[in-house]
């Protein structure tokens, strides 16, 4: 609940860093995988990377220079996820995340200055759990 919480509460630069928060994580179990030699997990593991990554490449699809620096990075990373797939080399996920890190660290920082754009709460009852959401932009003009 705890990660669903975060994505319904913050903010555009917030939920780039929870993608980035997730690779950075995938990268881990990657070299876990390695290590330990499951194979199919680590194929799991890349396949989801890769989505992860597309979505990023759509978010930043801009032609502003940011956009593109980042384009660039997260192309060059799926690159080296496809060669420690291939060659089953734990080095290359441990650049990953020192490529990742700092720019993780970055939209981490800016969740925090930016405002959220929407309000959101949690309605509970005996056996349930509701999240209700309401825009910011709303306007209650009569």
């Amino acid at each position: 609940m705890e990660l669903n919480k975060r994505i319904s509460t913050t903010n555009e630069a917030g939920l780039i860093a929870i993608l980035y928060e997730a690779l950075i994580d995938n990268f881990n179990n990657s070299i876990k995988a390695i290590d330990e030699g499951d194979y199919e997990k680590l194929n799991k593991i890349i396949n989801h990377s890769r989505d992860i990554l597309t979505e990023l490449l759509i978010q930043f699809s801009g032609d502003d220079e940011i956009s593109l620096n980042l384009r660039e990075i997260n192309l060059y990373v799926n690159r080296l996820i496809t060669e420690g797939e291939y060659s089953k080399d734990p080095s290359l996920f441990k650049t990953c995340i020192k490529i990742f890190t700092p720019i993780c660290e970055g939209f981490q920082q800016l969740e925090v200055i930016e405002d959220p754009k929407t309000i959101t709460g949690l309605t509970y009852g005996k056996d349930y759990l509701n999240e209700h959401t309401v825009k910011g932009s709303k306007s209650f003009k009569g």
